[in-house]
């Protein structure tokens, strides 16, 4: 290697330590962007099919389409808001009240139960001469959720960039092209067919995390719907639903299904919503474990130890948010390194 190619790698060595350690210092907004990229992702077979409808005017224009979808997207999830937080508050009224005397009762029972199988000894804090109160374990449950939540919307750069993801997946679906050749104008023109390509193998990687994740949904909800439905919870099919779209966000989106389905369940009866809980669990440790991975390795070409190793170090890095973006960011850096990676040559035959 000559002086001169020496000097160019480490230039470019140096430069992409910078880059990084800027992506970095950015990440909250790089977190914005990478949610909108893929809402935008999911939402445009919708905004497609949409163009494609023919009018006395003619097709409906892309940038229409997408307003539409975005619109509705928003309209449908204030309304399910405005309709669910009264029921919601009274439910949670009506449990806070009831928890207490309700848990005692049924610790008291699983601690009998346990206890008359001479298994006494595996209860650890919950058994002993001096368990653990219903009380404390309330506490310490609602202390652990108000933590997550906490971490999650804690900041008023969270909320704002909440706020701002439909604008920009709004732009990103309107307006693709054109901010890709905005976005290329800052790249020097010997170097614009590279990064089209490295644009590329994103849009692909992409596509396939948002079949997969599609997937992984929507059997979970259908899952767990069949569950509750089984159990005689009330409105499975509203708290599949719910499963279905909280499976996106790891962590968070497991409590808030939770919740939702212990409140359900308390309205019956504690026992019912100790159970539909249980089976959600069951469900949800079932499908991360089975099904994610092996959906995920198929639509994405990543093997599930990868999809596994991915998830958890997102989450470590950035928390429930990274967990998020965790295996589409694998997907893409794999698709890149593939597009890139140089290909054998065909064999030859032997004269």
């Amino acid at each position: 290697m000559t002086a001169q190619e020496s000097a160019r790698t480490a230039a470019l060595t140096v430069v992409i330590a910078g880059v990084a350690w800027l992506l970095w210092q950015l990440r909250e907004v790089m977190l914005v962007v990478g949610f909108s990229a893929l809402l935008a992702f999911a939402l445009d077979p919708i905004v497609t099919l949409i163009e494609r409808v023919k009018t006395p005017l003619g097709h409906v224009r892309r940038g229409i389409s997408a307003a539409l979808v975005i619109l509705a997207i928003v309209a449908l999830g204030a309304w399910a808001l405005l309709l669910a937080l009264p029921h919601l508050t009274r439910e949670l009224t009506n449990f806070v009240a009831g928890a207490p005397g309700s848990l005692e009762h049924l610790l008291a029972s699983f601690r009998a139960f346990v206890i008359s199988r001479g298994a006494g000894a595996w209860l650890g804090p919950l058994g002993g001469d001096d368990p653990l109160s219903a009380a404390e374990l309330l506490r310490r449950f609602g202390g652990a959720i108000l933590r997550t939540l906490g971490r999650s919307f804690g900041s008023l750069g969270h909320i704002v960039g909440l706020a701002l993801t439909p604008i920009l997946a709004f732009w990103l679906l309107a307006e693709r092209e054109a901010v890709e050749r905005s976005a290329l104008e800052f790249i020097p023109e010997d170097g614009r067919g590279r990064v089209g390509q490295v644009i590329t193998a994103i849009d692909r990687a992409l596509r396939s995390y948002v079949r997969g994740q599609s997937i992984v949904c929507g059997t979970m909800g259908l899952l767990v719907g069949l569950a509750l439905a089984l159990l005689h919870v009330p409105v499975p099919a509203l708290l599949g639903t719910l499963v279905a779209v909280a499976e996106i966000v790891p962590i968070l989106g497991f409590w808030t299904a939770s919740l939702a389905i212990v409140l359900a369940g308390w309205a019956a009866s504690p026992e019912l919503a100790l159970w539909g809980w249980l089976a959600y669990l069951a469900i949800n440790q079932a499908t991360s474990l089975l099904i994610t991975p092996r959906v995920m390795s198929r639509h994405m070409k990543l093997h599930p130890f990868v999809v596994l190793v991915s998830i958890l170090a997102g989450g470590s890095l950035l928390g429930a948010a990274g967990a998020v973006l965790a295996l589409p960011l694998a997907a893409a850096t794999q698709s890149v390194v593939s597009e890139f990676a140089p290909r054998p040559e065909p064999a030859r035959g032997h004269d």
